[in-house]
This record gives C-alpha cells, structure tokens and sequence, in this order.
C-alpha cells in the first residue's frame, strides 16, 4: 500500500490516504475473523479507524465561546477545542461472548455484512483520493494558451 504521509499535497489528500489506510486495516481484520471462523476459543478483532481518524483532526473551538487565554501549562484551556492526536488505529479484541459450541465470537454473517460496508467505504475512498490526484495533476500541468 502506498505511505500517502510522505506527499505534502494537502490536508484533504493526507485524510483520505489515512481513511484508506484504516479502511485497509479494517479489512484485513475482517479477513482474519473470516478464515478464523471456525478456530475453537478465537476472539474476532476490528479496528476503529474511523474513530482514530476524527480524533487526528481534533476540534475546533466553539466560535460563540470566548476563550481563555492560559500562560502556563498547568492552566486549563477552556473553549479551546482539543488539540489535533496522531493518527494511528490499532486493532482491538472483541471480548463480548456468543453462544457458539466451540468458544468462538466470530459471526460470519456480520462479518460479510462488516466486509461489504467497509468495501463500499474503501472504493469511495479510493475514487475521492482519485478525484484530489486529477485536481493536483490539472493545477501543475502547463496548459497551453
């Protein structure tokens, strides 16, 4: 998979290159859970990407607050929004129980209703980054007059 990090080509290019990578990531637990399915005792896995991904931009201040100004770091920020945290989606275990013979909480039905979501989110992904490389390529092309 392409490090999209690497392009300084914008804010929008480098959201949706860290969407396509969480989405990425999102898959392969999927494809785990899947080919694990019948595995006595296996945990299936997920990734909250999307949640990792809202947390990397952070939010902007309240602009009917005023906010307060701090000269210190033992001060608290208010109405300052929070601060913008590095994206990085970390798969996680799923500890919550189903009632399967052999231990396992894989349910393979919502893993394929799971995998087709996320399918879905990763081709709308990939054709807006397409859409943000054409809107690069067109402004740093010559044209002629």
């Amino acid at each position: 998979m392409a490090d999209f990090s690497v392009l300084p080509l914008g804010q929008t290019v480098q959201l949706l290159g860290e969407a396509s990578k969480g989405a990425h990531l999102e898959h392969d637990q999927i494809a785990n859970n899947i080919a694990n399915v019948n595995t006595p005792q296996f945990r299936s896995s997920y990734v909250d990407f999307r949640s990792a991904l809202q947390d990397s931009l952070g939010d902007p201040p309240d602009p009917d607050q005023l906010a307060m100004a701090t000269d210190d770091d033992r001060q608290f920020a208010i109405g300052d929004g929070t601060p913008p945290v590095p994206y990085d989606p970390q798969p996680q275990v799923d500890t919550t129980t189903q009632m399967r013979a052999d231990g396992s909480n894989v349910d393979i039905d919502q893993q394929m209703a799971q995998l087709s979501e996320n399918t879905g989110y990763q081709q709308t992904v990939g054709q807006l980054l397409q859409e943000q490389y054409k809107f690069i390529r067109e402004a740093s092309t010559e044209q002629p007059t």
